[in-house]
């Protein structure tokens, strides 16, 4: 017999058993759930959520790549449809976001539209909840926005003025005026987002300076001019008078008030008429130079008449009618601590070339050498020769003189200068800095290095090269009756320069170059150009050495075109007419009468007219 105690007890366990099963299935079911989710998760978690849209633009599932790409297609489309600009009243004034120069915040948008996080882009990829709509906004250029503001004003809002003086042969002062402008914080709100249509608000514009600003103003002014005043320094003194100090009163708008201020251009003038000699110019520092080294002379503050103060003296002191002169340094421009920095201590290199004296060309040359002395090179500094002289002129102070062109010698306006361009090329290559650009002459002249040596002209050929050292280079270049001579000062720093010149080969005689020329008289000739020296080609080195170390290793080839004469030829001579004998048609009939002139000719006279 089953006892009653075992049948209570199995009855518990069965119901036991179904409760687990139950709670395994809810278990699996959720696992299931949650390993549904994380695939979601995972799929989603590189995606904006389903049904996103930016500015009107479907983003939803797009990667954010994407989304950003399609964004600002849209964008570069918005800002150049037009904004109405809606003013009360129903005026109509536009604009466009191109001309608010409108940058669309991309990134803030997709910030926005990645807020939900991953778990509500999985309820809108299941279709629970929508993704977001998120508004595209811009950033907008201060300067656009306040000129459109201003426009806006100027159209639709009513002028404000601020009160002012008018200083003539009376005072009169200009009363202040309220008026309305465009909300400028408002307009920029509502533009943010570039709308097809904004409702303008105006506010009230208040003026800055008051009438009674201006009134005290007009009282200070009025005190100013009540006597002469004088400015004293030392035994002198500047009288300024009542008419002169109302030509220099001016005002101006000062943290809310309108300041009273005397020009500082004309109260100078006129106190330098009587103090000007109190006045010192500043010394720039300068370099002295020797045979081979090269000194600092120091620079020297100057002194100058302290005008602006000495002008706040005579408007805020109006009890006192005699002001002190006061004076203020004026720094150098160039000072000894600057030419100590550019490390110029010895001549590193020179380079001298000669010419007959007396001839229009010396006159150029020296003048560019004027131009040219005291440059300065500072290290990584590139100088160009045109660039030096610029265009030469007669009223710089050139003179025309013979120059190449074109194969042939013609006078023009700076002819020579290629003498300073090959010169200074000489300096710059045993300097061994680096020689930028460079041409040789079309014709070898003797007084110069075959091959080392340029010519320029404005336009081209240029002249150019560069200070690859880290010293400053000083130029000294000095123009003689009959020579030229650069140096560069600067650090050596063990720079060496070695050099060699092959001998000419290839060469090439002149020949005689004829053109007709009709303004000539018939069977002569001119000669424009004498035939010169042959052409030929020639080869030049350069090393470059600082110490032991070989910087530079350039090879130059140079060909010279030869000189050839020019002629001109006049027409050919014509030759005479042989006179035709007569034959006994041509013979006159006989008769006691000769023609008479008045009648028509004989058929083998001329024709009428002729000569």
């Amino acid at each position: 017999m089953s006892s009653p105690f075992l049948s209570t007890v199995s009855r518990p366990r069965r119901r036991t058993r179904k409760t687990l099963v139950g709670v395994a299935l809810v278990a699996a079911l959720a696992l299931l759930l949650a390993v549904a989710f994380g695939v979601l998760a995972l799929v989603e978690r590189s995606s904006l959520p389903r049904g996103t849209t930016i500015a009107g633009v479907e983003v939803g599932g797009m990667t954010e790549d994407e989304a950003r790409a399609a964004v600002v297609r849209a964008a570069a489309t918005e800002v150049t449809r037009p904004i109405r600009l809606v003013a009360p009243g129903g005026r109509i004034a536009s604009t466009r976001g191109n001309q608010l120069s409108a940058e669309p915040l991309v990134d803030e948008a997709l910030d926005a539209a990645l807020e939900r996080g991953t778990v509500g882009r999985v309820l809108a990829r299941v279709g629970i909840r929508p993704g977001p709509d998120v508004d595209l906004a811009y950033r907008l250029a201060p300067v656009p926005v306040a000129k459109l503001a201003d426009r806006l004003d100027r159209r639709f809002g009513k002028p404000w003025r601020d009160a002012g003086v008018v200083v003539a042969d009376d005072l009169r002062v200009v009363t202040a005026r309220s008026g309305t402008g465009v909300d400028r914080g408002a307009l920029r709100r509502a533009l943010r987002t570039l709308p097809s249509r904004v409702e303008l608000s105006f506010v009230p514009a208040l003026p800055v300076v008051s009438t009674a600003e201006a009134e005290a103003a007009v009282a200070r002014i009025e005190r100013l001019l009540d006597g002469p005043r004088r400015v004293r320094f030392g035994i002198r003194e500047s009288t300024l008078t009542p008419k002169r100090l109302r030509a220099l009163v001016r005002t101006e708008r000062q943290d809310g008030t309108l300041g009273v201020l005397l020009d500082p251009k004309g109260l100078g003038a006129s106190l330098r008429l009587r103090l000007g000699d109190y006045e010192v110019a500043p010394r720039e520092a300068t370099f002295a130079v020797g045979p081979a080294a090269v000194r600092v002379v120091p620079s020297r503050p100057g002194r100058a008449l302290d005008v602006e103060r000495i002008g706040r003296s005579l408007v805020s002191n109006l009890e006192s009618t005699v002001h002190l002169g006061r004076f203020t340094k004026t720094p150098p421009a160039f000072t000894t601590e600057d030419a100590e920095k550019l490390d110029i201590q010895e001549l590193v290199s020179e380079f001298t070339t000669y010419y007959s004296c007396c001839q229009p060309r010396v006159t150029n040359i020296q003048r560019a050498a004027q131009l040219l002395d005291g440059t300065i090179i500072r290290p990584g500094e590139a100088f160009s020769l045109n660039e030096a002289l610029g265009k030469r002129t007669v009223e710089k102070g050139f003179v025309a003189a013979p120059q190449i062109f074109d194969g042939r010698l013609e006078d023009a306006v700076g002819g020579g200068i290629s003498q300073v361009a090959t010169t200074l090329y000489n300096a710059a290559f045993f300097a061994g800095v680096k020689l930028v650009a460079h041409q040789a002459h079309q014709f070898y002249i003797s007084r110069y290095p075959m091959g080392r040596e340029a010519t320029v002209s404005w336009g081209g050929p240029e002249l150019v090269f560069r200070n690859n050292w880290p010293a400053a280079i000083l130029m000294k270049v000095t123009a003689s009756d009959s020579a030229i001579t650069v140096r560069f000062y600067s650090r050596k720093l063990g720079r060496r320069v070695e050099t060699t010149t092959g001998e000419p080969y290839s060469p090439v005689a002149p020949r005689t170059i004829t053109s007709s020329n009709p303004s000539l008289p018939p069977g002569t000739t001119s000669t424009l150009q004498s035939a010169g020296a042959s052409g030929f080609t020639v080869q030049y080195t350069r090393k470059v050495f600082k110490g032991p170390k070989l910087l530079a290793n350039e090879h130059y080839t140079v060909r010279y075109d030869p000189q050839n004469a020019i002629v001109e030829m006049g027409p050919p001579k014509a030759k005479p007419k042989a006179r035709p004998k007569p034959t006994p048609e041509d013979a006159p009939e006989p008769g006691p009468e000769e023609t008479d002139p008045a009648e028509p000719p004989t058929r083998d006279g001329p024709a009428a007219g002729a000569e």
